[in-house]
Formats: structure tokens, C-alpha cells, sequence
């Protein structure tokens, strides 16, 4: 049931990311012609873009562990044995440093920069930092799943996931 949600909620965030990618190619595109072809300056499609990407990046991050989609760097054989579930609990439990950073750090960093404003498109710096804590509750949200699975001892394969 769990892992039901983390899937749909992924797969809703993966839609949304869709649509804002598209902004991001949207606002860049706009910039350069605008800048190349036209001469005038739309100074607001660079603070769109940085805020679009900083958007994609770090929600972007959550998904990708969902997806195991990270680098991985294999220095034990493959198997089933003791240290290799030594090696991925510890690799939980430094997701969940990462986590606990993001989430509370990041939200510290919005909130400090909440008062500031974005002049160029009218709207609180807040939105500019705010995926960042985000971010850390969806990495929470799916490190719980990956840690239920190899409590378990499911394998964490999302090739299945990937193609649906």
C-alpha cells in the first residue's frame, strides 16, 4: 500500500516536472530570441528559468532515488549477503542525514529568504528555495519505501515502475 502511493505520487510529480521543463525550454528560448534576434532584453526569463531549474533539480533528485536512477559506485560482488545489507542500511541511513539537512536547512534557507522578492517576476524569493525542503520530504517519503523493502528483503528494482 505504501509503495502505491510513493508510485502515484512520483508519477504525479513526474507530470508536473514534464510541464515545468517544458516552462524552463519555454523561458530560455524566449531570452534568446528575444536578446539575438529582436534586441530587447526580457530581463524576467532569466529569473524564470533559475527558478524553474532550481524547481526541477531538487524535486527532480527525489524522483531519482525512487527510480534508483543515482550513480552507484559497486566495490562488494553482488549477493545477498550480510555486508552487502550493511552496506545499503548504511546507505539508508546516510540518505536519511541527507534528508534531515534538506528538510530543515533548506527550510531555514526559505524562510530566511522570504522577505526577498524576485523584482523581475513579482513573487517572494521563498519560491526560488522552497523545492529544497520539498525535496527532503519526498526523499523521507521514498527512503521509508526503500527501507520497508529491504527490511523485508524485497529487492529494490524499479524496473518495472519505469516502464508503466
Amino acid at each position: 500500500m505504501y509503495s502505491k502511493i510513493c508510485h502515484g505520487l512520483m508519477r504525479g510529480v513526474e507530470t508536473v516536472l514534464g510541464v515545468l521543463f517544458l516552462g524552463l525550454i519555454v523561458s530560455v528560448a524566449l531570452q534568446v530570441i528575444a536578446r539575438n534576434v529582436l534586441h530587447i532584453p526580457l530581463l524576467w526569463t532569466s529569473d524564470m528559468a533559475q527558478l524553474l531549474f532550481s524547481w526541477l533539480i531538487f524535486i527532480g533528485a527525489a524522483v531519482g532515488l525512487r527510480q534508483g536512477a543515482h550513480y552507484f559506485v559497486d566495490i562488494l560482488p553482488e549477493g545477498d549477503g550480510m555486508l552487502g545489507r550493511a552496506v545499503t542500511w548504511f546507505g539508508v541511513l546516510a540518505g536519511a542525514a541527507v534528508v534531515w539537512i534538506l528538510i530543515f536547512n533548506g527550510w531555514a534557507l526559505t524562510m530566511a529568504r522570504a522577505r526577498g522578492e524576485i523584482q523581475s517576476i513579482g513573487i517572494s524569493r521563498m519560491w526560488l528555495y522552497l523545492p529544497i525542503p520539498l525535496s527532503g520530504v519526498m526523499m523521507g517519503l521514498f527512503l521509508v519505501e526503500i527501507a520497508m523493502k529491504e527490511w523485508r528483503g524485497t529487492p529494490p528494482d524499479t524496473s518495472q515502475e519505469r516502464s508503466q
